[in-house]
């Protein structure tokens, strides 16, 4: 990839969460910002709610909770999703990845909404 590609990637990472991107990036971070960011971010055809949507019920799919907890808060830190909105993502989700996982997403929910 290019310089373009990483500052592109990086000025998206920054758009998405309320974080700074790395000024020195690992080559791990690099490639995310890179790959990701610069690359598949730039696609059209899904907005970025969209985008945080999927990849919330791909966390709650494998009940992963530091993505699930990330995401919510980087939702409504840039406008995203509300606090009515995790409800019925919490609701919605329940009922495909059961009440188990289900349970994860409602903590993550709640802990988001409080933040």
């Amino acid at each position: 990839m290019t310089d373009d590609a990483l500052t592109r990637g990086k000025a998206k990472f920054e758009e998405i969460y309320p974080a700074t991107a790395s000024e020195t990036p690992s080559d791990w971070e690099r490639i995310m910002y890179e790959d990701l960011f610069g690359g598949v971010y730039q696609r059209p055809g899904l907005s970025q709610r969209d985008r945080r949507l999927l990849i919330l019920g791909v966390a709650a799919a494998h009940g992963i909770d530091s993505i699930l907890r990330l995401q919510m808060r980087a939702g409504i830190a840039k406008g995203d999703l509300t606090a009515a909105d995790l409800d019925e993502i919490t609701i919605f989700l329940t009922q495909y990845v059961g009440y188990p996982l289900g349970t994860r997403v409602r903590a993550a929910a709640a802990e988001a909404a409080k933040a």
